[in-house]
């Protein structure tokens, strides 16, 4: 976690696109390789992030998953 209280997790993802990675947070969404997924993980993160006071966003570029957490003052 950098000084300013964000960290940044990446791994590769080549069947993510921006649209699916902007919905990784919703509810009980899936992409096609999580198949055997709830879909609920990301959603749960996002919960939990924004209750203790912080941010979640997810990017896909050049076929990377990049999502980021914030616990900035806002």
């Amino acid at each position: 976690m950098t000084e300013d209280g964000s960290i940044t997790f990446s791994n590769r993802a080549p069947g993510l696109d921006p649209v699916s990675a902007g919905r990784l947070f919703d509810r009980f969404y899936t992409v096609s390789s999580g198949q055997s997924s709830t879909g609920l993980g990301l959603s749960i993160a996002r919960t939990l992030t924004e209750r203790l006071g912080g941010r979640i966003s997810a990017r896909c570029i050049e076929k990377r998953l990049f999502i980021q957490v914030d616990f900035q003052d806002q």
